[in-house]
């Protein structure tokens, strides 16, 4: 194998590995003049009896390479209800343009330590899964470094996409908002799939200070009261079917 193919598949190797940890070169926030800023959102499964080995080798190894290559920040979450083995990173890329550039590790470590870091990750893996989504940005509530995430999501019914889209500008957007300046939740974004997956599926995760507000009403009804929500929900009837909710926790030791 050449020199160059080598390199290649290394970068190709990397998809599995560097950009499955959400590993990417520090290109400026993606976003297009309607409102959207691109994530690359992955979800990679490490195998129970390599969870102490995985998360050691990402906070004293993965994470210092990183900010030495210039990544700007990350955000890292492990499943608490749901697989419990399973994370996901959230990253703000400018798109598939990540994929010609060379790889954050090899930059910040050279390709032989590199390839060793890459090949004792991969030993912690059961699965790497790498998709892109769309925020919405004039639904972002920044959450900050919140801890707790609490995600739905769902699936739009035949043509009712942009029916759902303009529900949640009208009547939930606004609410959200208030919420957060209430103090009722930490924050909010609203994405929708794009490749890597089922194409346009809605994610809203909504972020909390604690678990324990999961127990309670969710924000929006806390702000509304139940005949306002009754009435909110009416307007959304028959817009999207619930696929699954899922509860996890930010990890603070390798997120920046």
């Amino acid at each position: 194998m050449s020199t160059s193919a080598k390199a290649t598949a290394g970068r190709v190797s990397m998809l599995l590995v560097a950009i499955g940890l959400g590993v990417v070169p520090a290109s400026a926030p993606a976003q297009d003049g309607q409102g959207i800023t691109r994530l690359q959102v992955v979800t990679f499964r490490v195998k129970p009896d390599k969870m102490e080995t995985f998360l050691a080798l990402e906070k004293n190894e993965v994470v210092p390479a990183l900010k030495k290559a210039g990544v700007k920040s990350r955000q890292v979450y492990r499943t608490v209800v749901g697989d419990a083995n399973e994370f996901q990173v959230r990253t703000v890329v400018a798109g598939f343009e990540i994929y010609d550039e060379p790889g954050v590790l090899d930059r910040a470590l050279g390709a032989k330590k590199a390839a060793e870091l890459r090949d004792r990750l991969n030993a912690c893996f059961e699965s790497v899964h790498v998709q892109f989504e769309n925020r919405v940005n004039e639904f972002f509530v920044d959450p900050g470094n919140a801890p707790v995430q609490f995600a739905s999501r769902y699936r739009p019914l035949p043509g009712k996409s942009f029916a759902y889209t303009q529900f949640y500008r009208e009547y939930m957007n606004p609410v959200a908002k208030q919420a957060k300046a209430d103090g009722t939740f930490a924050g909010m974004d609203y994405t929708v799939s794009q490749h890597g997956g089922e194409w346009g599926l809605i994610t809203l995760n909504m972020y909390y200070d604690s678990f324990a507000p999961l127990d309670g009403e969710p924000p929006i009804a806390k702000t509304l009261g139940p005949e306002k929500t009754r009435e909110m929900l009416a307007h959304g009837q028959g817009l999207i079917d619930p696929i699954e909710w899922i509860v996890r926790k930010r990890v603070a030791d390798i997120s920046f």
